[in-house]
């Protein structure tokens, strides 16, 4: 059976350096612009019918601590490097 921790490679699970709490992953938030049309409808309302997700902004994803929700990271380097144990707990 394979532990948790191993899957981590880590034996101890990093602390969020804002709560405190032990942690195993971070959310991870990645802005996508999607196309939608814009038409009006039979009743003149605004209708929007998706088309795509296209490429993704220019805004970088942001990597948020599971418990309480705070900002850890905006580089994924540094947010693989912390969940492996091997940074720092300082976060941002």
């Amino acid at each position: 059976m394979v532990y948790e921790e191993e899957m981590l490679g880590v034996i101890n699970m990093p602390k969020s350096p804002k709560c405190g709490k032990e942690i195993n992953y971070l959310r991870d938030f990645s802005p996508v612009w999607q196309e939608y049309k814009l038409t009006i409808d039979k009743n003149g309302d605004a209708d929007y019918e998706f088309v795509d997700n296209t490429t993704s902004m220019d805004f970088g994803d942001i990597y948020e601590c599971p418990e309480c929700g705070e900002v850890l990271f905006t580089d994924e380097e540094e947010a693989v490097k912390f969940l492996r144990g091997k940074t720092s707990e300082k976060g941002e």
